[in-house]
């Protein structure tokens, strides 16, 4: 038994049986080269099998019920179960190979012509597998190319051969060539021909080569073998190499290289993978080993970073691109040529990463996949300041690092070492998959993995009046999981895992993740989609038990959406469900400084049973002369056999109402404008109303939010909020006009059968009217005008004609408007603002203005004034700007006018480096009176770092404009 590549070879003698099913074969011996399916991959385990001396193939009658004899045979098998072999023999070392072995790699390489080898009969091919498992195709290999060779002169002077037509001792005809020689080699495969640029050549072939001596002319390349010197330049494909010497053999497509440098281009990377070695084999016209060799991505003479090993297996795979639809080759429409897709890989040993000339890193085996050429580390940050003390992080590639050659299509594994001196030292890992297949699984997934902990030794700094906050556990960390996958045409799976160790750690430890992700909540949905139904089901756990949250064990659901009634008179939504749902409040923080501002909400009751409701409306569409109009009726009926007071309950809803709209547009194409960048004007106006009347039979009061409307960030900071803002005590909730769950109602959130919350309804009287506008405009060069919006401006409000009831004594509320203009491609004006006119509603306008230009910079100020429920002005300004090639500026700082005054600010400077992006910030933030002075590392090829980025675009890779 050996290893060749991927393949693992047996060479068995005797009495030899392969038994497959009810089909078997017999004979004196075989070869077998087992190409071992990969992990998690749905294809089978491949065996090409060589059989010679008295053969017996009886095939079972699931494959063609027969019996083949003869002196040979080769075949492919192919198995998804466990491929039982004999023991290898430890002592069978033979110093050459047999000599059943190169003959059946000689078929093979004929494409199982064997007469071409001297076998007595051509070679039977047949190809078969256990039942149930779908036949491969016949392992039948297209009739080649010929192979040509041309001789051409490398420089204008032309070149000088002399040579023997036989030589007498090997039967080879050999010829030299000097003064310069351009060797084209046609018909290698459909990739491209080979193409040798070289000062001095010796060419032999046991087939004559005089021809060869006359420019232009071709001649039979199917066994010819060059040894080459002097400024050798060799391409194939998109692949060049450049040497000192090299031979190479054009019927094998290998050679050995001395003093090499191989560039190839990774997809995605606009620069090229660089190989240098002082010994390159060329195995085959992918596979490359290299001794004493570096790889890297720079092009200066002496590179910043390379990684240094004393043996590389290079890997890199072309083939032409298929369109997936018509199986055609895709052709560059300016070229002409194939568009050729890559598989790069190295697999290295002994390795040292170079940086500036010095070792930095050590690993003793490594395989990288070059398309992302990160050398183990991906990315280091050092930072400091008095919340975590002097921190190190970390993050690494598992695969480089483990060796894995092969790793799991379409994931990225990764795991995070800190060091935080006020803290401890942290752990993580995280696994992210797109398109990945799983075991078992016919279709593919995303999602990802990600979990990081930390033995916590200190304390959390929250800002403003949590600055010294005890913990409730010295373990700390969280998992959070996200599976996406769709299934069987319709069915869709969703998969979440949300554990925290403890109320504050993200807001600590990931304050971004905390703020603007979705909450870490552990539950399933599957759901099977037909037309425009939906039946789901659904099932969720709390782990976390210091957050409110609502298990579902499990819950049923049904919608239909658009359904056409009375010949398309009438349009038919539902939505029904039915579930065991318990409510569970946050558990009281054991520390303290957060007990002190602690206090469960209204609807937060420790409530469960059966809650089941069905939703329904009917909308007439009509048209009324230019407007469209829609009377509609919506009604739920629903059933909780738990209130606020462990009461069972049964409610009632009904709503009727008409929504309409009207639409008027103008256009202009005399409106022309240099200044405003102007090109035509269509000026298109939709004005909208939606006036409804609804009733309900039970008041929302009470009722538990077992469908909670804010995330757990929100719910946190809304304890605090009537302690720090309105100065209530604990036992005292919210006042109704900063209570979500009011501000959804007058909203008509209750206004739709896919309503996020069936608890919100209540008695409600309101029009809602809005303005909507845009003007548009062309703009883009002759013959690639685009529309785009040039101004947006939208505005509405809301009337309420029992307003005591409905918005707390003001008849008018809910005003607001939405901004845009895009003065230019690269100016724009923003701005928005929400008000309502009675006492501690939100009042709030903010404007701001943008200005960016690619890999210059971006410059953007803005100004927020909040009125109720606090009072704040706001400034927030932030600027970018590219000084010169190498160097990067910014700063960002906030400002409050009012009693908060600063809020802190941002500053970093980012030197680009050929390798790598070096970052130096200081960060202030007064709220918890820190400020941090940080440096980052991230190498600069796919680099995807906040500093990595200018006006958005990402930072050029080395040599994307040129020399720098």
């Amino acid at each position: 038994m050996s290893q060749q590549g991927n393949q693992e070879v047996w060479i068995l003698s005797g009495n030899c049986r392969i038994q497959q099913g009810n089909s078997f074969t017999v004979s004196r011996d075989a070869v077998l080269w087992i190409d071992y399916s990969k992990p998690f991959r749905l294809a089978p385990h491949k065996v090409k099998v060589y059989l010679e001396g008295e053969v017996v193939v009886q095939y079972g009658p699931d494959i063609m019920d027969g019996t083949f004899r003869g002196p040979s045979w080769l075949g492919e098998l192919s198995t998804n179960k466990e491929i039982n072999l004999p023991h290898p023999n430890q002592n069978a070392n033979n110093a050459v190979t047999p000599a059943v072995y190169q003959r059946g790699l000689a078929i093979q390489r004929e494409g199982g012509d064997a007469s071409k080898v001297g076998m007595p009969q051509p070679i039977m091919q047949i190809q078969y597998q256990e039942p149930g498992v779908a036949a491969l195709p016949a392992n039948v290999s297209p009739t080649p190319k010929a192979q040509r060779v041309t001789i051409n002169n490398r420089y204008a002077t032309g070149f000088q051969f002399r040579g023997t037509e036989t030589d007498p001792v090997s039967g080879e005809s050999i010829m030299m060539f000097d003064s310069g020689v351009n060797v084209l080699i046609e018909g290698i495969d459909t990739i491209g021909s080979v193409n040798i640029l070289a000062d001095r050549v010796v060419l032999w072939s046991k087939k004559g080569i005089r021809g060869l001596a006359e420019s232009n002319q071709s001649n039979d390349g199917g066994d010819i073998e060059l040894y080459l010197e002097g400024s050798i330049v060799f391409r194939q494909g998109e692949q060049v190499v450049f040497a000192d010497r090299m031979y190479y053999n054009a019927e094998l497509e290998s050679g050995v290289v001395l003093g090499a440098e191989l560039l190839t281009p990774a997809p995605g990377y606009e620069g090229l993978v660089r190989l240098k070695a002082d010994v390159l084999q060329r195995v085959d016209r992918s596979r490359y080993q290299a001794y004493g060799a570096s790889i890297t991505t720079s092009r200066l003479g002496v590179p910043n970073y390379w990684l240094q090993s004393n043996e590389i297996e290079f890997v890199d795979e072309q083939r032409e691109v298929i369109n997936p639809v018509t199986g055609e080759v895709q052709y560059d429409p300016y070229t002409a040529a194939p568009i050729i897709d890559h598989e790069k890989r190295a697999t290295a040993r002994n390795n040292f990463v170079y940086m500036g000339g010095l070792p930095v890193f050590y690993w003793p085996t490594m395989s990288a996949n070059i398309e992302d050429p990160t050398f183990y580390l991906n990315n280091l940050k050092v930072r400091n300041d008095s919340n975590f003390g002097f921190q190190v992080l970390t993050e690494w590639d598992n695969y480089e690092i483990f060796g894995i050659k092969d790793p799991w299509e379409g994931t990225k594994w990764n795991t995070s070492l800190d060091f935080l001196s006020e803290r401890g030292f942290g752990v993580g890992t995280r696994f992210d998959f797109n398109g990945t297949y799983f075991p078992f699984m016919q279709t593919p997934a995303s999602g990802y993995l990600d979990a990081w902990g930390i033995h916590d030794g200190g304390t959390d700094n929250l800002g403003a009046d949590r600055r010294v906050v005890p913990l409730e556990t010295d373990n700390r960390g969280r998992v959070i999981g996200r599976h996406r996958q769709t299934f069987r045409g319709d069915w869709r799976f969703f998969g979440e895992l949300g554990y925290i160790s403890d109320r504050n750690f993200l807001e600590s430890y990931f304050e971004q993740e905390w703020d603007t992700e979705k909450d870490a909540t552990t539950g399933f949905r599957l759901e099977k989609l037909w037309d425009n139904q939906s039946f789901s089901i659904n099932g969720a756990s709390r782990v976390n038990d210091f957050f409110m949250q609502t298990e579902q064990i499990p819950q049923l659901d049904h919608t239909i959406i658009g359904q056409s009634l009375l010949f398309d008179r009438l349009t038919w939504n539902a939505h029904s469900s039915i579930g065991y749902l318990h409510l569970q409040p946050a558990e009281a923080p054991t520390n303290p400084v957060d007990l002190a501002k602690f206090s469960l909400f209204p609807y937060e009751t420790d409530s469960e049973g059966i809650r089941a409701f069905t939703t329904q409306s009917l909308e007439m569409p009509l048209d009324v002369g230019p407007t469209k109009v829609t009377p509609y009726v919506l009604g739920q009926v629903g059933y909780w056999h738990e209130d606020i007071n462990n009461n069972d309950v049964l409610r009632g809803y009904g709503q009727v109402g008409v929504r309409g709209s009207l639409m008027m547009w103008s256009a202009n194409r005399a409106v022309q404008s240099q200044l405003w960048n102007l090109n035509g004007l269509a000026h298109k106006v939709t004005l909208y109303g939606d006036a409804f009347y609804a009733d309900s039979s039970q008041n929302i009061e009470r009722f538990p939010l077992y469908d909670n409307l804010d995330d757990d960030a929100q719910e946190q900071f809304a304890r605090r909020f009537k302690v720090n803002t309105f100065g209530l005590p604990n036992n005292v909730p919210l006042p109704a006009t900063v209570d979500e769950r009011y501000y959804a109602i007058r909203y008509g959130l209750q206004n739709s059968v896919t309503s996020p919350s069936a608890e919100i309804a209540e008695d409600l009287q309101v029009a809602r009217l809005e303005l909507r506008q845009v003007w548009q405009t062309k703009r883009g060069g002759p013959g690639n005008e685009r529309i785009i919006d040039w101004i947006k401006f939208d505005v509405g409000a809301s009337v309420f004609p029992d307003a005591d009831r409905d918005n707390f004594g003001q008849s008018v509320g809910l005003v607001n408007y939405d901004f845009n203009w895009e003065i230019g491609d690269r100016l724009s004006v923003v701005s928005d603002g929400d008000w309502d006119f009675f006492d501690n509603g939100l009042q709030m306008v903010s404007v701001g203005a943008q200005m960016s230009r690619p890999q210059v910079g971006t410059l953007y100020v803005g100004y927020t004034m909040i009125r109720s429920p606090v009072l704040a002005n706001i400034l927030n300004a932030s600027f970018q700007y590219r000084m010169t090639e190498k160097w990067i500026a910014g700063v960002g700082t906030s400002y409050d006018f009012e009693s908060a005054g600063n809020l802190g600010q941002n500053i970093y400077l980012t030197r680009i480096g050929e390798s790598s992006l070096f970052t130096f910030n200081v960060n202030v933030d007064p709220s918890r009176a820190v400020t941090g002075i940080g440096i980052t590392f991230e190498p600069r090829f796919f680099a995807t770092g906040r500093y990595s980025r200018i006006a958005g675009e990402p930072i050029p890779p080395v040599g994307a404009f040129g020399l720098e």
